[in-house]
């Protein structure tokens, strides 16, 4: 399939590496931004053909499908642009800020007989689905609980320009949240509601990329959430997210069942070894003398093909996939995830337990 990528930003790269590296199916034709210098050379670093503007890609009739990579806060319009031009779409995360307007593409997609869908793709990789196997063949009994932290001091150490990090929009939730929650939907299925708190550590982050050392930017929104979410299978998970904080011991995923507890690797990423720790190694421990909190998880190996950690387009790949074998991409994951995003930052707002208004069919 004939793709292009509507902006040139940070992550460009990666998922053009990415495609080009490891799914040659997918031709990459075109690249495009408001800043046509940006796509020109975006275009001539990975020997891509033809750059030009956001409206110069949309009118490319050669292009089947439109990889959006612009800035949060322009997802639902650039989004219904690209479906209006007759294109399907893979959006990056979060694919709306509102439900509304994520709903708004998911019909407009319905009604244009186009598909959409959204990263991240990282729980497709060979960590999360040997995960998803694990817990499938019993190895740690019926999940009870989850516990998962995405806690950092920020993204203003790496990031040339972190400003939208700390806008509407913006914070741990936003950028980060997608990830661990399409992961705990795609292991045990829909939420039903959420609990949260939020707060804001500091009013303003200083700057340490070179160019603009020192600097400092005003902080708009929560950049610390704590989360309490019940599913519809009755799993309770506790899952907080944070740029405020310099280091943190807290797992990054833990699974806990009748029979064992699951360490999960990094939902950021595609690849990554499962640990596991079976109850009968703790009564061992136990009767053993031995003292419990120097038990110790076995890594178990990945089942599946590892490509690498930090990568991106496997997605793609997958809604393309999807369209060839006649199948459906309706974004019905990124719809609930930003179901899950609205309902936390509510309920953080109010004080009240949210009810979440969508259900995801392709968990469980």
């Amino acid at each position: 399939m004939k793709i292009g990528i509507m902006g040139c930003g940070v992550i460009s790269n990666q998922y053009i590496r990415d495609i080009q590296r490891l799914y040659r199916k997918l031709e990459i034709c075109m690249v495009a931004d408001i800043r046509t210098n940006a796509a020109e050379n975006i275009a001539k670093q990975y020997n891509i053909l033809q750059w030009g503007t956001p409206e110069e890609l949309l009118s490319n009739k050669e292009i089947e499908l439109v990889i959006n990579l612009t800035p949060p806060k322009m997802h639902t319009e650039i989004n219904r642009k690209i479906l209006l031009s007759g294109k399907h779409v893979y959006c990056e995360k979060p694919f709306a800020l509102a439900l509304k307007d994520a709903q708004e593409i998911q019909n407009l997609a319905k009604i244009k007989g186009l598909a959409v869908g959204c990263a991240p793709d990282t729980f497709l990789g060979s960590s999360m689905s040997t995960c998803k196997k694990l817990i499938e063949d019993g190895w740690i009994g019926k999940p009870l609980y989850v516990n998962a932290n995405m806690m950092n001091a920020g993204v203003e150490t790496w990031h040339p320009r972190p400003e939208s990090f700390y806008e509407e929009g913006g914070g741990p939730l936003y950028d980060m949240g997608p990830y661990y929650f399409s992961v705990l939907v795609n292991l045990f299925g829909s939420v039903k509601k959420v609990y949260a708190a939020a707060k804001k550590g500091f009013v303003e982050r200083t700057l340490y990329t070179s160019d603009r050392f020192g600097s400092k930017i005003p902080v708009k929104t929560p950049t610390h959430f704590a989360t309490i979410i019940e599913l519809k299978n009755g799993i309770l998970a506790n899952m907080n997210f944070s740029f405020d904080i310099s280091k943190s011991t807290m797992p990054l995923m833990e699974i806990y069942g009748t029979d064992g507890t699951l360490e999960a690797p990094d939902p950021n990423m595609a690849g990554g070894t499962p640990k596991i720790y079976r109850r009968e190694q703790m009564l061992a421990e136990c009767f053993g003398g031995q003292d419990q909190r120097e038990g110790s998880f076995s890594a178990l190996p990945e089942l599946y093909q590892d490509v690498g950690s930090f990568v991106r387009g496997a997605g793609v790949a997958d809604l393309v996939n999807k369209l060839q074998h006649n199948e459906k991409e309706d974004a019905q994951l990124a719809v609930h995830v930003v179901d899950i995003i609205t309902s936390i930052m509510r309920s953080a707002e109010t004080g009240m337990p949210q009810e979440l208004q969508t259900v995801c069919e392709e968990g469980r």
